[in-house]
């Protein structure tokens, strides 16, 4: 059987599936003979991107839905089970990232941030874990290098994909002897959307600025269907990130050291993110 018929009649969730590395994710399951479900909170764009695919001849079935809220998750999970008569994969790839100092940061933000990188995926995945135990499927968690070690300036979004990398391995265990693949995909710098937003300290979007990037959105997808098909259990993207994460374990002082002086000349403390939109607060 070829890699595009791998996937033919597998039922498939994504969440954040309607911009950026969710997309691509979505297409490229479709592409592989997929019955693909997307969902997100932005219900325009969840619609304008079910006609793209639809004019490229894949059929998606798109959900709106906010992964904070339970309700939302329980009938995206319902209205993909009716439509498709069961679950194979869910990708729990919806986030938002932040900028900005911890003393500067609000708990209302840090709350917000957790919630949606972490709560959200535990919600998606208890709610559809008894078609996954059915199927003997997958669940694959999108996280970053922050999921390996804290970086500064963003405590909130390196709290909450620290906190998968635990969850996911707690789930393996549980899960793994009852047939469900359980992986976490560690991703590096990735491309982004024109006019992608973040949240700067106190809560408000700004327009994320990065100038450079060492992936781009189809080799993330890349890597999230290929560990679904190999049942891969963890992987770090880029040779940059697997060497990080080399140092974080037998270089944990001098790692410190440069990525605080790192996060400093990037600006992940997010004062010129705070500047390019007009120094808003």
């Amino acid at each position: 059987m070829s890699t595009m018929q791998e996937f033919n009649g597998r039922r498939v969730l994504v969440t954040g599936g309607a911009k950026g590395i969710g997309r691509e994710t979505v297409r490229l399951f479709a592409q592989h003979g997929a019955r693909v479900a997307m969902t997100g909170r932005d219900t325009g764009a969840l619609q304008r991107q079910a006609e793209q695919f639809a004019r490229e001849g894949l059929e998606v079935l798109a959900l709106a839905g906010d992964v904070t809220s339970l309700e939302d998750c329980r009938a995206v999970i319902r209205s993909t089970v009716e439509q498709f008569g069961g679950l194979d994969v869910l990708v729990n790839n919806a986030g938002m990232s932040m900028r900005g100092m911890f003393e500067q940061t609000s708990l209302e933000l840090f709350r917000t941030v957790v919630d949606i990188n972490f709560t959200g995926a535990v919600s998606m995945t208890r709610l559809a874990l008894p078609e996954l135990l059915q199927s003997r499927g997958s669940v694959v968690f999108v996280s970053s290098l922050s999921g390996l070690r804290g970086l500064p300036g963003i405590a909130p979004y390196s709290a909450a994909k620290m906190a998968l990398t635990g969850f996911s391995q707690a789930l393996r265990c549980e899960l793994s002897p009852r047939g469900v693949h359980v992986g976490i995909l560690y991703v590096s710098f990735t491309e982004n959307d024109n006019g992608k937003t973040i949240y700067d300290a106190e809560g408000n979007r700004i327009r994320l600025q990065r100038a450079r990037n060492s992936s781009t959105q189809f080799d993330v997808a890349r890597a999230v269907v290929h560990m679904v098909r190999r049942r891969r259990r963890s992987v770090i993207m880029t040779p940059l990130g697997k060497l990080a994460a080399l140092a974080y374990t037998l270089l944990p002082g001098l790692s410190e050291r440069l990525i605080t002086r790192f996060a400093a000349r990037s600006d992940l403390y997010g004062t010129a993110a705070k500047a390019a939109n007009g120094g808003s607060t």
